[in-house]
């Protein structure tokens, strides 16, 4: 095995401290071509991460842009990339929907530095960020004026954030009034995603933990259908109404989707099952986030078994409801 393979090998399993002995033995790989060079800084970076090295890491994971592994390409703008100057900046949220949902915060922060913002995302999230930002279809981008533009998976760097200067407190508002006892249930995400980010569980060991609770369930489209009998079907139809049904909620229990960022973005408790090797906004150490006040990690142990964040998660909830 090459040894990004052992790294990615180690990763998975839990082994960091092998992952990271990797690293090191990379960095001074001359023999590295230029892919693999970019490949091995982006591993680096994750484990930058995790160290609590925000700024660092997210230097190393911008390389994966070069081989398509981070971020989305060029919006073709002439325009340079913002450096903390005043002016009207487009914020190009890119990623997957939860990507966009996370990253839409530093609209706000721009906005604060004295910048005119519009943004730019996936149409199905136009209508929630247009409350408070002008929004521009990509294709439009080149044709809007604009000073400046930031990638905002690139947004740490541009704004030179650490760990510390990251607010977890909400920037999505509620659109409706909680129910007391509800919890909204989601077992799985994009199965391109889950299957790349090693987090597919059995969702009987979701249903088997929530059965005695007032549930509803928050999957739309792939696996919708296991939805157990006794679980209630809310309007998912499009995210106006799926953000209406998380904000009905008390608790959301979920792996990591876009619902769990929805769902934390707006402040609402949030419970997150995570893989051994987890999603690079996860890293850091530890069952609490920066990025979200409101969220709580339950994380895997050991690859393979999801026994111990699902045994956490009862506990948990017979805690909370006793």
């Amino acid at each position: 095995m090459h040894l990004l393979d052992k790294q990615l090998e180690a990763g998975i399993h839990g082994d960091f401290k092998t992952g990271w002995k990797i690293a090191q033995q990379l960095e001074k790989d001359t023999s590295l071509n230029k892919n693999n060079r970019y490949r091995a800084n982006f591993n680096k970076g994750w484990y930058l991460l995790k160290q609590g090295k925000l700024l660092e890491g997210h230097k190393l994971l911008d390389q994966g842009r070069f081989i398509n592994i981070f971020g989305n390409s060029h919006i073709g703008t002439s325009r340079p990339i913002w450096n903390k100057e005043k002016g009207t900046v487009i914020l190009n949220l890119e990623g997957g929907l939860g990507d966009q949902i996370k990253s839409y915060r530093f609209a706000f922060d721009l906005k604060k530095l004295g910048n005119r913002v519009i943004l730019s995302s996936s149409p199905e999230l136009a209508k929630m960020f247009s409350e408070d930002f002008p929004v521009v279809a990509r294709e439009a981008i080149q044709f809007v004026y604009h000073d400046y533009w930031l990638p905002s998976m690139s947004s740490i760097i541009s704004f030179e954030y650490e760990y510390k200067d990251l607010k977890g407190t909400p920037y999505i508002s509620r659109t409706a009034d909680i129910i007391p006892g509800r919890i909204g249930i989601r077992w799985s995400g994009n199965p391109k995603f889950e299957h790349e980010q090693h987090r597919l569980f059995s969702s009987n060991l979701m249903f088997d933990i929530v059965k005695k609770y007032d549930c509803v369930s928050l999957q739309r489209d792939n696996d919708k259908e296991l939805k157990p009998e006794w679980m209630k079907e809310v309007d998912l139809s499009d995210w106006t109404s799926t953000r209406k049904e998380i904000s009905k909620c008390e608790l959301v229990i979920t792996s990591c989707t876009s619902i769990a960022h929805l769902a934390g973005a707006m402040g609402v408790e949030t419970w997150i099952i995570v893989p051994v090797l987890s999603y690079y906004v996860w890293a850091l150490p530890g069952n609490k986030s920066p990025y979200y006040n409101s969220v709580t990690l339950y994380r895997q142990k050991k690859y393979g078994n999801w026994t111990s964040p699902f045994k956490n998660i009862k506990q948990d909830l017979e805690m909370r409801y006793k």
